[in-house]
């Protein structure tokens, strides 16, 4: 049995050092371009800026602003789809497009999807009709893109077999206990989840928060037509790449969120949600080498600090103490450098620790998850996901505003 333990323990802390190793190669093969590096072409090509937005979030008009301030080479329209019956979003937008009378911005007004029709990609669908660019970029209204986004996105589609890009999540609001808790969610294993895994195989999936795709190449699968019953949009739009034999690729692109949360229920609202999309998309893969990759490489690990502390605590010694202390150690130390030299030290350096107690907290959330009624809360819309991963309105937003 000890044997057993001690080949565990150097397996557990042998996957921490290789992820560590493979995120710090990933960036050591990119670099933000310069200035005068940048071709001088680029102001002839545009892109179109598809953002849902939903008003609800105080953040919301501080996130919007600074994507119209992004620095950028590239011709840039944003679409900004709005719902008829948000009078706070319509209102939000029309003075942020007076303030930036320079920008590019149209906003567009939709009704309300009809039930079983997913918010979003309603909005997606009309959104790509009015669009004039050459590339489409998804952009959610939360998500913040840094300078030169673009020019590192790009270039990572030029290849024919790749179909679609996508960026790194981090957040940004610390201004208080659950905004600060919900950002270390982030922020401690957002790089840890999306790149060491594609050292084994390409991705499966990809972030719906930011993501850029050829107009031309979208055309030729039918766009986002056909994925409107589902509510994990960001996994059908892969699937949906994928069924057409193009390839999913992770750019070196970081960019930042904010959302406010409110209180604890704000904040497991939000946890439920994160969990339980996996659960209707992932997780139902049919590809026993992506399932078996997402459950060794991805899932497992996150059991890993949660059965250290567990461990420790009931078996004290001074072999599980010296354990534990090399352990969180290493990954507080590993999580400072990814928060200094990748993730815009979004996160205040006196709050990495609480990247290292949620790790050990999120086990619980997954098991919480896997637990609870298969129901989210997003911005006052109440929704059921169904084993399928199709959904149904419980209860729209204009009926129960939060």
């Amino acid at each position: 049995m000890n044997l057993l333990i001690i080949i565990l323990a150097i397996t557990i802390l042998a996957v921490r050092i290789w992820k560590y190793q493979t995120i710090t190669h990933f960036f050591s093969q990119v670099s933000p371009p310069l200035p005068d590096e940048i071709g001088q072409d680029n102001d002839n090509i545009q892109i179109s800026i598809l953002q849902p937005i939903l008003s609800g979030d105080p953040t919301l008009w501080s996130c919007l602003s600074g994507n119209l301030e992004m620095v950028t080479s590239y011709q840039c329209e944003f679409l900004w789809l709005v719902d008829t019956d948000d009078e706070i979003g319509i209102a939000g937008c029309q003075e942020l497009i007076n303030s930036y009378p320079d920008r590019h911005i149209r906003l567009l007004t939709l009704p309300p999807p009809p039930d079983k029709i997913s918010p979003k990609t309603y909005k997606l669908i009309e959104g790509l009709k009015q669009s004039q660019g050459e590339y489409i970029t998804v952009l959610d209204d939360d998500t913040i893109l840094p300078d030169w986004a673009f020019e590192q996105s790009l270039p990572k589609i030029d290849q024919p077999e790749i179909g679609v890009t996508f960026g790194l999540p981090y957040y940004l609001n610390f201004s208080n206990l659950w905004s600060s808790l919900l950002a270390a969610v982030v922020n401690g294993n957002s790089l840890l989840t999306y790149i060491p895994y594609t050292y084994l195989i390409k991705p499966i999936t990809l972030n719906g928060m930011f993501f850029v795709i050829k107009k031309e190449i979208l055309a030729q699968i039918n766009g986002f037509s056909g994925l409107e019953n589902t509510l994990v949009d960001d996994h059908a739009i892969a699937m949906r790449f994928r069924e057409y034999n193009y390839q999913l690729k992770q750019s070196p692109v970081c960019h930042g969120i904010s959302t406010q949360v409110d209180n604890i229920t704000h904040y497991l609202n939000i946890i439920n949600r994160w969990f339980i999309f996996p659960q209707a998309s992932i997780m139902r893969l049919g590809n026993f080498q992506d399932l078996l990759i997402f459950y060794t490489i991805v899932l497992f690990p996150t059991c890993f600090p949660l059965l250290i502390f567990l461990y420790t605590l009931i078996f004290p010694s001074i072999y599980t103490l010296t354990y534990s202390l090399i352990y969180f150690s290493f990954s507080y130390w590993m999580l400072a450098q990814f928060n200094q030299n990748y993730l815009n030290q979004a996160t205040p350096n006196q709050k990495i620790i609480l990247l290292i107690i949620v790790q050990i907290l999120l086990p619980i959330n997954i098991i919480l998850s896997l637990l609870s009624p298969k129901k989210i809360n997003w911005r006052g819309h109440i929704m059921e996901i169904k084993k399928d991963g199709t959904f149904t309105f419980i209860q729209r937003r204009n009926q129960n505003q939060d």
